[in-house]
């Protein structure tokens, strides 16, 4: 009786069980999540951060960072920031829809900050504090669509992979004088040099990562190098305080091609790029990475040569590889 009511009336065969509901709004990323990280994310990244939490002196450099430094960071920026939405600011509102959609994220906050005038993008995150995406009116201003999924993208995926304290805890070192310094750093030991050195060398690989979420979230991927190329050259200065304006997207594009059609075992590190060059290339070799049509099935690869998420991170490792 019941299967002859519901075949006239198809309304009566959904699922109403509320815990059927609350598993299909709850489902997320978890999917991609493979040994306790996201399938895109390159192993370096994961294996590097185990490191730093083994550290003498890691657990209260992060206490301070997680218990005082981003809270207090996020009180600066809830005051003096305008936050994106719908209304104002349409067009980074539109971006981190469809970024958080395509990274199956949930949609952080994102603030617009005028008081701080260098073209910066960052994020904070922490138990306390919801994620939210910082971007400098100056960034915002000199920035296409293309280059805000990119820059935006890259955040989201910083979030989804718990970058930030490790992030913040990269403010403390006297690395690079263009870095970010927040007004408030609370930790006042010295920092242990082996997590300097171990900080430092995660950097590398925590941008791969980022840039492989920027991949997955852009309209069109494989103008990735164009539009890396195209920030720097705008004077962009990224969170590590690093630029490079004369960068060549041509020589870096057909650097990367050559290297897709070459195998691992003869692939050679890029002694010859600079650290921002080596990065882009490096996070390129996703672009023939199954993993990144398993996010995206609705792009089809340029060619039936894709590789796997372990051949993927293999090739990266090389490339990166050359600035040691």
């Amino acid at each position: 009786m019941s299967d002859t009511v519901s075949s006239v009336n198809p309304l009566l065969s959904i699922d109403t069980d509320f815990r059927s509901y609350l598993n299909a709004y709850t489902r997320s990323f978890q999917n991609h999540v493979i040994d306790g990280q996201l399938d895109y994310a390159i192993d370096s990244d994961f294996a590097v951060r185990q490191k730093l939490i083994g550290l003498s002196g890691w657990g209260k450099l992060s206490k301070a960072i997680n218990g005082t430094d981003i809270s207090a960071e996020a009180k600066h920026l809830f005051l003096k920031c305008e936050q994106a939405g719908a209304l104002k600011y349409p067009e980074i509102y539109d971006v981190l829809k469809q970024c958080s959609e395509r990274l199956e994220l949930n949609l952080p906050i994102v603030l617009l900050r005028k008081d701080y005038e260098k073209p910066l993008i960052y994020s904070i995150a922490s138990d306390l504090i919801e994620p939210s995406i910082v971007i400098t009116k100056t960034l915002f201003d000199m920035c296409s669509k293309e280059e805000l999924e990119l820059l935006i993208g890259s955040e989201c995926g910083r979030i989804q992979n718990n970058h930030c304290v490790y992030n913040w805890a990269f403010t403390y070192l006297n690395y690079n004088k263009d870095a970010y310094k927040p007004s408030e750093r609370s930790y006042k030991g010295a920092v242990n040099s082996q997590i300097v050195g171990a900080l430092i060398d995660w950097i590398r690989f925590a941008d791969v990562t980022a840039n492989r979420a920027a991949m997955i979230c852009m309209t069109n991927p494989g103008r990735y190098i164009d539009v890396s190329c195209g920030l720097l050259k705008k004077g962009y200065t990224d969170f590590y305080g690093r630029k490079q304006e004369n960068t060549d997207a041509e020589k870096l594009m057909q650097l990367s091609a050559a290297n897709h059609t070459t195998a691992a075992r003869s692939l050679r590190p890029a002694a010859s790029l600079t650290d921002l060059e080596r990065k882009i290339v490096a996070s390129a070799e996703y672009l023939t990475c199954d993993s990144l049509f398993t996010w995206r099935t609705d792009l089809e690869a340029a060619d039936s040569h894709t590789c796997t998420g372990q051949i993927c991170d293999v090739r990266s490792n090389i490339i990166l590889a050359g600035g040691q």
